[in-house]
């Protein structure tokens, strides 16, 4: 296993039930997923991860987003399938229910999950039921909705910053997306106070074309917002190449015909990286307020492949994530991967999560991909759930 991002585990350490759940993860997927994995049924029981894009709805415009930004597949200028749709808050709940035994961590996402209109209930339910939330947003309702979620106590907020102002508006193809997303977070600080540590709050950042030469100064923006970490993603792309390598492993192995890849296909090529190196350096060589994560934790030598050649795995191997995460997209659809919902399990308005989550095609799949050399498919040289966590 590649070095992990340790200051990711930093906010946790002064909230027992977090840190709890956090261990318990790692536990699941590092030793528990690890000794499925060999067994080579294709079956898992350590579940821990349970990733809910809730919704397909989104009033942000990213341009590095696989669903509405370029080329990307949920929009309505694109040939490739949709993933879109609705499940009732009544039925997920239902399916928090049934699994609320195995005290999964919930990951809610979208789209914007505050567009979905069942998510304070949701939420809610999932808190009463002590369980770990987090919910990733671009900020959008956050404001209005802080007494709310401090006091029913979520556990994780991750918000998007993608630079200062200008630079933020611009990666989120909307006016005023940083001022809304300002309002919220100092919203949410404001109702902690002093006493209260939840909920943790997380700055997320994704490199992209339009904001890699303002990493510093996206580091600095931090500071106004005295977040509980930064987590720098260097981000999630693809080529042709690898994408029709994928498709012929996919095809082969699973009569799949993988579209979602089409989305990411990106060429950064043309970058300054000496430029970029030399901020990764004095970010971490600088002294924070708040723990800086990269994602992946790469060195400085191999931050020029990664973007230049995404073929090369830079050392990841034997992708655990099958194992121990469930996705489930905004039509209720069961999937491998939230981010390349090509192949689905099963769908929850149908059947129980945990019978989808060992079914004879999710078994399929997870032998398939141990059957693979060093344990990946093509497409899986970018995941972050690979290389991240």
């Amino acid at each position: 296993m590649k070095k992990f991002p340790t200051a990711l585990a930093k906010p946790f350490m002064d909230t027992p039930f977090l840190m709890g759940s956090m261990l318990r993860g790692a536990g699941r997927k590092y030793y528990r997923a690890n000794l499925d994995r060999w067994k080579k049924t294709g079956e898992s029981n350590a579940l821990w991860l349970i990733s809910m894009r809730i919704t397909d709805k989104c009033n942000h415009r990213c341009a590095v987003c696989g669903q509405y930004g370029e080329g990307g597949y949920n929009r309505d200028d694109n040939e490739l399938p949709t993933v879109k749709g609705n499940v009732s808050v009544e039925r997920y709940k239902e399916m928090i229910d049934s699994v609320a035994h195995l005290k999964p961590h919930i990951y809610i996402t979208g789209g914007e999950p505050f567009l979905y209109g069942g998510l304070m209930d949701l939420c809610h339910h999932i808190k009463d039921k002590k369980l770990t939330l987090q919910v990733v947003t671009n900020g959008v309702k956050l404001e209005e909705k802080a007494h709310e979620i401090v006091e029913s106590g979520w556990d994780m907020i991750c918000v998007s910053l993608d630079g200062p102002e200008e630079v933020h508006d611009k990666c989120r193809g909307v006016k005023g997306a940083y001022r809304t997303m300002r309002r919220g977070v100092e919203r949410i600080n404001e109702l902690k106070g002093d006493g209260k540590k939840l909920p943790k709050m997380f700055l997320l950042t994704t490199l992209s074309s339009s904001n890699y030469d303002h990493l510093m100064d996206t580091v600095l923006e931090c500071e106004r917002f005295d977040p509980d970490c930064l987590v720098i993603y260097y981000s999630w792309f693809t080529s042709r190449e690898v994408g029709e390598k994928h498709c012929d492993v996919m095809r082969k192995e699973l009569g799949v015909e993988p579209f979602a890849w089409k989305s990411y296909v990106r060429d950064n090529s043309g970058a300054d990286f000496e430029a970029l190196k030399k901020s990764v350096r004095d970010i971490r060589n600088g002294r924070w307020s708040f723990p800086v994560s990269f994602v992946p934790n790469l060195p400085e030598s191999e931050i020029e492949t990664y973007y230049t050649d995404p073929a090369d795995f830079l050392g990841w191997n034997n992708c655990l994530t099958p194992w121990v995460e469930a996705n489930i997209m905004p039509n209720g659809d069961v999937v491998n991967c939230r981010d390349f919902p090509d192949m689905v399990m099963g769908n929850i308005k149908n059947h129980e999560l945990l019978d989808i989550y060992n079914n004879e095609r999710f078994r399929r799949f997870r032998k398939a991909l141990a059957d693979q050399p060093e344990g990946v498919f093509p497409l899986c040289s970018r995941c972050c759930g690979l290389m991240g966590f």
